[in-house]
């Protein structure tokens, strides 16, 4: 259920409350994307912040970390291409 800017689950008839403010999730993610300026391109950072919303920050920290180490060339469009295609 949404609440304004917050999303409010409720699991088993109240043994379980989850609320999460909908803005938190976006604060994240713009901090993830400063975190990674060397890996990605300003000019596609809509892309990006949806990519990380879908895949999560664990996921994206250990592709950022594949692309890191194992570009031979251009780490950035290594990172695009392992977000893209896993």
């Amino acid at each position: 259920m949404q609440i304004g800017n917050t999303t409010v689950t409720t699991v088993n008839d109240n043994l379980k409350t989850t609320v999460t403010t909908v803005g938190d999730k976006y604060k994240t993610t713009e901090a993830l994307f400063i975190d990674l300026d060397d890996l990605v391109n300003q000019q596609f950072k809509a892309w990006y912040c949806k990519m990380f919303f879908k895949l999560g920050r664990e996921e994206v920290m250990k592709r950022a970390s594949l692309a890191r180490s194992d570009a031979k060339s251009d780490k950035r469009r290594y990172f695009s291409y392992l977000l893209k295609n896993g």
